[in-house]
C-alpha cells in the first residue's frame, strides 16, 4: 500500500493563496508587517523606488534550515501566544496560519529575499518569480532582519496611493513596540497610531469605555462627556451631564433573542467561553448648525482634531482587515435605519448614525479565541460567538444613546418658552403710527423680537419637518399592527354571519346524539379513557375555542367604530368597567378591581383609555400565563385638571433584566419574550404622552406597578 500526498503547482499556490487571497494592496502588506512584528523587529522601513517595493525589518532573521522547515512549509507555523522580545518586552504574536508570506505574490511578480538570523549563520537569498524558487547561502550580514525586495509590481504606486497606504496602518497597528516608516521618492513618513489618547473637546465630545466580564455575564458601560454647557444643569437636575455608569447583565439581556438559537444554559457558557474583551466609542456630532448649538446647550460646534467615523477591531497588536473602520461591520446604519427618532423624539429612540461614533474594540488572540479568523484572515467567521460579541457591543452603544436623548429630552423642554405678552411688535401692528413715538428701549426692543420672530420661522419650519419625521416614523411602527388588525377584523366581518352557529354548534351536536340514542354509548368509560377519542371531551374542548372566536370577533368588530375615535365626555369608571367586562369574560382566571369616583367625568376620545389598558392587561397576562389566577387593581384620581392612574398586578413582575432600568420597558422592539414584538408598552407610552400626560413611575419586583398620568390634548 503506497501513501499519497498532494502534489499543488506553486502558480497555482500563488494564485489562491496569494493574488486571490488579499481583497487589496494594502492588506497584503498588512501581513508583511505582521510577520516583521512576530520576528522580534523593533524598526520596519517600507521603501517604494520606482517599479520596487523594499520591505526591510531588523528582527531576529532566519538560516538555511529555517527556511527550508518553516518558511517553505504551507500552513506550518511554530508561533506561540507570546514572546519576550529583543528589549525585553512582551509581545502578542499576530500569525499563527502560515500562509501570511503569500502576500508577496499579491504585490509582485519577482520576489528577492535576504535574511540574516545571527553573526554565526550565514546569510541566505531567497528568490522566486512564482514558479521556480532558489534558496542558496550567504556571507554573513552586518546584522540580523529580514530584506525584501519585490519587482514587477501589480499594482501602480503614486503618492496618494502612500498615503492612502500610511493611513491604512496607522489605523490597523496598533502598537509602539515596532516603527513603521514609509519612503516614497525620498520623503519618509512615520506611521502614527490612530488613536493615540483620545481627549475630550478635542477629538470628541463623549467617550464610551464599555468591558465585558464574561464569568460574571455583566458589560460595564461608562461614559464620560463633555457635550453640553453647565447651563444645562438646570433641566437636568437628576442627571449628571458629565458621567454615567451602568452595569448590563448579558445573560438576561440576551436570553431571548429572537437572533440567538441557544438555551439560556447554552447561553450562558457561550458568553463564559466568549471571554473578557473591551472597547472605547468616541461620540460627536459633524458641525452642528448655530441654531441647534443654541436649542440643545452644544459646547462645541467644531472640534481641533474631530476622530471620523469608524469602529476598529483589534486583535491585540493589529486590526483584522475587514474591521479596520471603513466598513459598518456592527451595523449602525441598519440601527439607525430601522430606528430613525430624532433624539428629541418622546417615545421613540434615537440611535447614533455611523458619521457621529468613531472607536476601536479590543480582543485578544488567546481569551477570544472563539472569534476565529476566516482562512484569509481577512474577516472573521460570523459564527454565533461573533453574533454574541455583537450584539454585546450594541447593547453598550445602546446604553450611551439612552443616557445621552435622556438629556436631550430634558434640555429641549426650555425651547418650549411662553412669550411675553407685552410685545412691541403687537402694540405697532395694532397702531402702526405708534412706531414714531417708540422710546430708544422700545425700539431696541422692538428689533430683537423682529430677530425672534424671523428664528422663531426657521426654527418652526424645522420643526415642522422633525415632527413629521417624528410621525412618519410612529405611522411606520403602527401601520404594521393596523394592517394585521385589518386583516383581523375583515376575517370577523366575514365570520359575524356563523356567529350563532359558531356558538351553538356543539350544544347541537351533543342533542342530535341525544336524540339518536348514541349520547349514552359514547360516554361510556370504554370510549372516553383515550383523549383522542373520547367525544365528549372533544366536543367540550371545541366548545371552549368556539367561545374565544366568538369573543375575538365580538372586540373586533366593537373596536373599530368610528365613534371610539372622537372626543367626547365620559364617565371615566364606565369606560374601564366595559374594559374590566371584556378581560374577566375571555379570562376566567383574571380578576379586575376598580378603584374611583362615579364622579369623574372627562373629556377624550374612547380608545384612548382601551388603547392604554389593554395593552396593560395584555401584558401582565402574557408574563403570567403560567399561573392560575391573576389580580390586576386600576385606581384613578383627578389632579390638576388631568387624571393620575396607578395600575399594578401580582405576577411575577419584570423579566430581572430590567430591574435597574424599568423605564427601559418603554422603548420601542423592547420585549424580554422570545416571541414578543415589543410594541405593546410602547404603544401605551406613546398613547400617554400625545395626550399630554407621563408616565412618572414603574416598579416591577413584586409584582408590576405603573403609576402615569393623562393630559388634555387629545379632548378636542
Amino acid at each position: 500500500m503506497e501513501e499519497l500526498k498532494y502534489v499543488i503547482d506553486d502558480s497555482t499556490i500563488v494564485e489562491l493563496l496569494g493574488v486571490q487571497n488579499f481583497t487589496n494592496q494594502e492588506s497584503a502588506i498588512l501581513e508583511l508587517v505582521k510577520n516583521a512584528f512576530d520576528a522580534h523587529a523593533t524598526k520596519l522601513d517600507i521603501i517604494f523606488n520606482n517599479n520596487k517595493l523594499v520591505i526591510k525589518d531588523n528582527g531576529i532573521g532566519m538560516n538555511y534550515n529555517d527556511f527550508k522547515q518553516q518558511w517553505m512549509h504551507i500552513g506550518k507555523s511554530d508561533k506561540d501566544y507570546e514572546i519576550i522580545d529583543k528589549n525585553n518586552k512582551k509581545r502578542v504574536l499576530a500569525g499563527s496560519k502560515g500562509i501570511g508570506r503569500f502576500a508577496l505574490s499579491r504585490l509582485g511578480l519577482d520576489v528577492r529575499l535576504y535574511s540574516q538570523k545571527s553573526i554565526e549563520h550565514k546569510s541566505v537569498l531567497w528568490t522566486t518569480n512564482w514558479n521556480r524558487s532558489t534558496l542558496e547561502e550567504m556571507d554573513a550580514l552586518d546584522s540580523s532582519g529580514t530584506t525584501i525586495v519585490i519587482n514587477g509590481l501589480r499594482d501602480r504606486w503614486n503618492k496618494s496611493n502612500v498615503v492612502k497606504l500610511s493611513n491604512y496602518l496607522s489605523r490597523t497597528y496598533n502598537d509602539n513596540l515596532m516603527k513603521i516608516s514609509i519612503t516614497f521618492d525620498d520623503d519618509t513618513t512615520l506611521v502614527q497610531k490612530y488613536f493615540v489618547e483620545p481627549k475630550l473637546a478635542y477629538n470628541c465630545t463623549s467617550k464610551i469605555n464599555i468591558q465585558f466580564l464574561s464569568e460574571k455575564c455583566h458589560l460595564v458601560c461608562n461614559v464620560y462627556s463633555d457635550e453640553f454647557k453647565s447651563e444645562a444643569k438646570k433641566y437636568c437636575d437628576d442627571i449628571d451631564l458629565y458621567s454615567n455608569e451602568s452595569t448590563i447583565n448579558c445573560l438576561s439581556v440576551l436570553e431571548n433573542d429572537k437572533d440567538i438559537s441557544l438555551s439560556k444554559d447554552e447561553l450562558k457558557q457561550a458568553l463564559k467561553t466568549l471571554g473578557d474583551f473591551s472597547a472605547e466609542f468616541y461620540f460627536s456630532l459633524k458641525e452642528p448648525n448655530r441654531k441647534d448649538v443654541e436649542k440643545f446647550l452644544y459646547k462645541y460646534s467644531i472640534l481641533p482634531e474631530r476622530y471620523e467615523s469608524g469602529i476598529i477591531l483589534y486583535r491585540n497588536s493589529f486590526s483584522i482587515s475587514s474591521y479596520d473602520g471603513t466598513k459598518d461591520w456592527l451595523g449602525l446604519g441598519k440601527r439607525s435605519r430601522l430606528s430613525p427618532a430624532a433624539a428629541t423624539h418622546p417615545t421613540g429612540s434615537w440611535r447614533v448614525r455611523e458619521n457621529q461614533l468613531a472607536g476601536k474594540v479590543q480582543i485578544d488572540k488567546k481569551a477570544n479565541n472563539m472569534l476565529k479568523d476566516l482562512s484569509n484572515r481577512q474577516g472573521l467567521d460570523e459564527n454565533t460567538y461573533y453574533q454574541i460579541f455583537v450584539k454585546i457591543l450594541d447593547e453598550g452603544i445602546a446604553e450611551f444613546e439612552r443616557y445621552r436623548q435622556s438629556i436631550i429630552r430634558r434640555v429641549n423642554k426650555k425651547n418650549n418658552i411662553v412669550k411675553d405678552d407685552k410685545m412691541v411688535v403687537d402694540k405697532v401692528i395694532k397702531n402702526p403710527a405708534t412706531i414714531k413715538s417708540l422710546s430708544k428701549e422700545e425700539v431696541n426692543k422692538f428689533i430683537v423680537e423682529i430677530k425672534d420672530y424671523k428664528k422663531e420661522n426657521s426654527d418652526y419650519k424645522k420643526e415642522i419637518h422633525n415632527t413629521e419625521e417624528r410621525y412618519k416614523y410612529d405611522i411606520r411602527i403602527l401601520n404594521v399592527l393596523a394592517t394585521s388588525g385589518l386583516k383581523a377584523t375583515a376575517i370577523a366581518h366575514e365570520m359575524h354571519n356563523d356567529r350563532n352557529s359558531v356558538a351553538q354548534n356543539c350544544d347541537s351536536i351533543i342533542e342530535a346524539m341525544e336524540e339518536y340514542g348514541i349520547w349514552g354509548f359514547v360516554n361510556e368509560s370504554e370510549r372516553t379513557k383515550y383523549a383522542y377519542s373520547n367525544i365528549p371531551e372533544l366536543l367540550d374542548k371545541n366548545k371552549r375555542v368556539n367561545s374565544k372566536i366568538v369573543s375575538f370577533m365580538d372586540t373586533m368588530l366593537a373596536e373599530v367604530e368610528k365613534s371610539n375615535f372622537f372626543a367626547e365626555e365620559h364617565i371615566i369608571l364606565e369606560l374601564l368597567e366595559d374594559v374590566k367586562r371584556v378581560w374577566e369574560r375571555d379570562y376566567a382566571w383574571v380578576k379586575i378591581e376598580l378603584d374611583l369616583s362615579s364622579t369623574i367625568h372627562y373629556v377624550l376620545a374612547e380608545d384612548v383609555l382601551k388603547v392604554i389598558f389593554d395593552n396593560l392587561i395584555l401584558n401582565s397576562i402574557q408574563h403570567n400565563e403560567d399561573r392560575n389566577h391573576l389580580s390586576i387593581y386600576i385606581q384613578a384620581v383627578p389632579n390638576n385638571g388631568g387624571l393620575e392612574f396607578l395600575y399594578t398586578d401580582d405576577g411575577k413582575g419584570l423579566n430581572h433584566k430590567y430591574i435597574d432600568n424599568p423605564m427601559k420597558i418603554l422603548e420601542v422592539h423592547e420585549t424580554s419574550r422570545k416571541q414578543g414584538h415589543g410594541l405593546g408598552m410602547w404603544i401605551v407610552n406613546n398613547t400617554v404622552v400625545m395626550s399630554g400626560g407621563k408616565i412618572t413611575k414603574i416598579e416591577g419586583i413584586s409584582g408590576f406597578s405603573m403609576q402615569f398620568t393623562l393630559g388634555g390634548n387629545l379632548n378636542g
